[in-house]
């Protein structure tokens, strides 16, 4: 059945519901509704409104929360003729109060008596009404009055934006931008008052499909997977910044789904790449339009070419009943050059509720391809390519979205100047810390060094959640640019990264309130978090609540609803509703664990050549002050137990596989003292040559040698259960364990890493979700050709292990990386990687190589507390465009590397390449002694299982890079020849 743009929302539910009366509308609290049932309803509380003096013209205020008499009420408000301004119960008094006063209607729809507002309260029945035999619906065309939304102004109040039916309806007409009918199953989400809610809802109630309430505040994770398993939903809605929330968290809760929109803000071009990856099958929509022209202006579906464009993800093409000018003034622009978004269409809204001078500055007349034509001017830049597709490029005012709601600063600053005893107040969206933005208001006191004590919670009982600065500051004066406008730069390099904002207990009772805490720390960028304070006096937005209940699920391997956390808003309160909630524990499969594709290479390795020794990693610190020797051999019998693969035999036979043990954690040798730290470090180099027995559970070794009145403690640990993530995880283990030791004290709880067997579930469910098989199978990396080095190689293998050739890439060199990689629409790899394979060309005079990449594979819960073997191996096949020249050949190298990630879970070898390229960003490996100073030593590698190994570190807002090679392949000038063309081609 065909939406008609010419009637109204109600009278289309009405058809539905004659026509298929029986099928179900709404599910909340697990209880379904009919077609039927909902429609019956509705009029009955029509004629009630119709009654109380509801009818064309009034624009009446719904208080209710989300839910089956929330959604009864809209529809019942329609059906008198009316329009419906859906406002959040949360909304601060003085908020409602303000905008019920700009909605011409003699009462307000509502549960309870809502403070602030002055207005007769119509309250649902509880019992079914029947139907006046006088009543009828009306009947409304698709240009009359159906909904209010409410969004910021400049002038410091609110604007109430009147839409018609027909601009909500054109989103469904024939061959719009997704699937809908009845058997579209979509979570109603959003916050009620906002126009993303209109999308869920008609989107199934005008198509015979299913609207789930969700009871969450928004679509968590746990939410989404819950909907799909047990409602079957099948289209979501979600802001950018939820959509990168759930991807970083939970990648997995998108399973099941048809169709994904996103937007309401900047898409993040990795996010979008990853869920790709990830969902190749499910549509994904990136969705823009201000709420002046309802929901949608434009959409595009995004794929993989798009998270690589240079200017982001393109907005696309309008939907039906839609038209999209790019104007310069009232002229239209030629493609590509920008120009101020302007739309008109059956979208658009009808007026400002009381506000016609702002109405006549916003909704203009111009003159296009020979016809007059009424738009809304955007004050969004943006520009039409050469295929037709609208891309964004910025404001033209200060206005900012976050978290998709449409915000003013001005707004703001001027009702911080009314509530608070300030002269002025400047207010500035802080993107510094990635992430969703963050409000924060600087002002200048009436009062010279007034500190403006309670001002968050002033402004709270005024503005919704989404306006309230996250922090207040005073200054003597606003600081401006050489051009004289303010100088939101400077504002914002006085702030301190993220502050924790109040004190409390930090002592944990129990385990679980310490992982509690450990969370919210780590979710908050903090090193601790205390057990007796709400998250969100720490600090936590809401998008903060939902990383935590995630994180929570992902580690408990049980769902935790943001609800809960609400509930139960500290560390101790979460934890005790935990225990009182426990799930039966999860039964472990057994010791035994198949290896990853990765492992099986090592153990090859191993097995072919027991003195192998290109899997021993070494770690080593310099240690001045007291050291204790007891507390530290303590430490690492801890961390021996904490981690399953540190005390794993790793065998061939009866298959592959690791066998966790219950073995003692190995001794802490002492070497005699050295003359100097390079000899001690030399005597541990010695030491940690030795073969390490992975088939015995010989997989660790520690050891310490003094070096006059310092120490070096070092480690080596096979690569079969470790990776360069591990580093940072066993210092930080290590240092937990020691500083107890030292005190006599038991280490925190913390919460446990995963086991061998849980990691290797999470690998297999990985590769499954991607259809790849798991095992080892090298034809099919056949086909580069064997790099032919120059140069005379040295007799023999080197004798103090590989050679080293070092430099340094300076900050401005990276920072002119970074501008060529944005140019290209790249990462910083892609362009860094280019430069290394145009250099290995010139070196080899080969125009196809192939380059092994390492990518980190911690995608299980907890997986970033473990010591392990957590990688792969990429294959990255260089030639032809990549090898070329310009903006492409940049392009062409980031595909490569993206095609190759996208097939990471496939089998890894060692033979498909003989140089390896990394850029390393893993944590540093800090050990924090308590009464020492330490300081991490990256040794040289023992051996290489590559002919060149190329590493980029971090250093100092720079890169340190290091080139290993075996100098029985690749000669001492041929290494230095080929770092001084790359760092030649970097600094050009």
């Amino acid at each position: 059945m065909r939406n008609d743009l010419n009637e109204g929302l109600h009278q289309r539910v009405a058809r539905l519901a004659r026509l298929r009366p029986d099928a179900v509308a709404l599910v909340a609290e697990e209880r379904p509704v009919t077609y039927d049932e909902l429609d019956r309803t509705a009029d009955g509380w029509a004629a009630r409104l119709a009654g109380a003096g509801v009818g064309p013209g009034s624009c009446v205020p719904v208080v209710l929360p989300r839910g089956t008499d929330q959604v009864t009420a809209l529809l019942a408000v329609l059906k008198t003729g009316a329009a419906y301004a859906m406002l959040d119960p949360a909304w601060p008094a003085a908020r409602l109060g303000e905008v019920t006063a700009m909605l011409p209607a003699p009462v307000l729809i509502a549960d309870r008596p809502v403070p602030g507002v002055r207005r007769p309260v119509w309250t649902p029945p509880e019992e079914p009404l029947s139907l006046p035999p006088d009543f009828r619906p009306a009947e409304v065309g698709g240009h009359a009055p159906c909904c209010v939304f409410f969004t910021s102004g400049t002038t410091g109040r609110p604007k109430g934006v009147l839409t018609p039916h027909r601009a909500t309806a054109r989103l469904f007409m024939e061959g719009t931008f997704a699937t809908f009918g009845e058997h579209t199953v979509v979570p109603l989400a959003a916050p009620s008052p906002w126009d993303a809610y209109s999308l869920e809802l008609w989107a199934a109630l005008l198509n015979g499909g299913t609207s789930v309430i969700v009871a969450e505040p928004y679509l968590t994770a746990g939410a989404l997977r819950e909907g799909v398993s047990r409602h079957g939903v099948t289209t979501v809605w979600l802001t950018s910044s939820l959509f990168d929330m759930v991807v970083d968290e939970d990648l997995g809760a998108f399973d099941g789904l048809r169709q994904l929109m996103i937007g309401g803000e900047r898409l993040s071009p990795t996010h979008v790449g990853r869920f790709l990856r990830q969902h190749p099958d499910v549509l994904l929509l990136n969705g823009y339009g201000p709420v002046e022209s309802t929901v949608f202006t434009t959409t595009h579906r995004i794929r993989p070419e798009d998270a690589r464009r240079a200017g982001g993800v393109p907005l696309g093409r309008p939907v039906p009943g839609t038209e999209v000018l790019v104007l310069d003034g009232d002229r239209p622009c030629a493609p590509g050059a920008v120009g101020e978004i302007c739309v008109a269409g059956a979208g658009l809204a009808l007026r400002y509720l009381g506000d016609d001078e702002l109405t006549a500055q916003k909704f203009v007349n111009v003159t296009a391809d020979g016809r007059t034509v009424r738009v809304y001017r955007t004050g969004d830049l943006g520009l039409r390519d050469a295929d037709g597709l609208l891309h964004f490029r910025g404001r033209a005012d200060r206005q900012v979205k976050i978290r998709g709601h449409r915000i003013e600063p001005a707004e703001i600053e001027r009702r911080v100047e009314e509530l608070l005893p300030v002269r002025s107040c400047r207010v500035v969206a802080d993107r510094t810390g990635g992430g969703e933005p963050a409000l924060v208001a600087w002002c200048i006191p009436e009062r010279p060094g007034d500190p403006l004590d309670g001002a968050i919670g002033t402004l709270r009982e005024v503005l919704p959640a989404y306006q309230v600065p996250t922090a207040v500051h005073t200054v003597g004066a606003f600081p401006v640019t050489p051009q004289g406008k303010l100088d939101e730069r400077a504002l914002l390099a006085t702030l301190d990264p993220r502050p924790m904002r109040a004190v409390g207990v930090t002592t944990a009772a129990d385990g679980g309130e310490a992982l509690v805490a450990e969370v919210f720390a780590e979710v908050l960028g903090q090193d601790s978090a205390p057990v007796d304070v709400p998250f969100t006096e720490l600090g936590a937005s809401s998008l903060d609540l939902g990383r935590a209940c995630a994180r929570l699920a992902a580690r408990l391997d049980r769902p935790v609803p943001l609800v809960r956390l609400l509930e139960h808003p500290s560390a101790r309160a979460l934890a005790a509703w935990l225990r009182a909630d426990q799930p039966a524990p999860d039964t472990p499969d057994g010791d035994a664990v198949p290896l990853t594709p990765m492992q099986l290479v090592y153990l090859t390795r191993h097995l072919v050549d027991p003195a192998d020794r290109t899997g021993h990693c070494l770690l080593t610190w310099v240690i001045e002050g007291d050291l204790d020797h007891a507390a530290l051999e303590t430490a690492v019998g801890a961390v021996h137990a904490r981690h399953e693969p540190l005390r794993a035999a790793y065998v061939a036979d009866p298959r592959p596989m690791a066998e966790v043990l219950d073995i003692d954690p190995p001794p802490l040798e002492v070497l005699p003292a050295a003359p100097s730290v390079e000899e001690a470090m030399a005597a541990l180099r010695r030491l940690f040559a030795d073969e390490l027995v992975i088939g015995e559970a010989d997989v660790w070794r520690v050891a310490v040698a003094g070096a006059g009145d310092a120490t070096v403690f070092g480690c080596v640990i096979h690569h079969i259960a470790f990776d360069g993530w591990s580093e940072a995880v066993l210092a930080r283990d290590l240092a937990t364990a020691y500083n107890a030791a030292r005190c006599g004290a038991e280490p925190p709880a913390k919460p446990a890493p995963p086991s061998l067997a849980h990691s290797y579930r999470d690998h297999i469910a990985r590769v499954a979700a991607s259809g790849t098989d798991v095992r080892p199978d090298r034809a099919g990396y056949a086909g580069p050709p064997p790099v032919r080095w120059p140069g005379s190689p040295a007799d023999g293998a080197g004798t103090n292990g590989p050679g080293l050739v070092p430099t340094r890439i300076e900050p401005a060199v990276l920072a002119a990386v970074d501008d060529a990689a944005r140019s290209a629409g790249v990462s910083r790899f892609a362009v860094l990687l280019y430069h290394f394979g145009a250099a290995l060309a010139e070196v080899t005079g080969q125009r196809d190589l192939a380059v092994g990449v390492p990518v980190a594979q911690r995608h299980g819960a907890g997986s970033e507390l473990a010591v392990g073997c957590h990688l792969t191996m990429l294959c990255l096949r260089l030639r032809g465009a990549a090898l070329a020249d310009g903006p492409a050949a940049l392009r062409a190298t980031g595909q490569c590397f993206g095609d190759a990630f996208a097939a990471q879970d496939g089998p890894a070898s060692e033979l498909a390449y003989q140089v390896l390229f990394a850029l390393q960003d893993n944590a540093p490996a800090e050990l924090r002694l308590d009464g020492a100073r330490t300081m991490f030593v990256r040794q040289r590698y023992l051996d290489l299982p590559l002919d060149l190994h190329v590493e980029l570190w971090p250093e100092d807002d720079g890169l340190r890079l290091t080139a290993y090679h075996r100098p029985e392949r690749v000669a001492e000038e041929t290494a230095r020849d080929l770092v001084k063309r790359l760092d030649e081609r970097l600094r050009a």
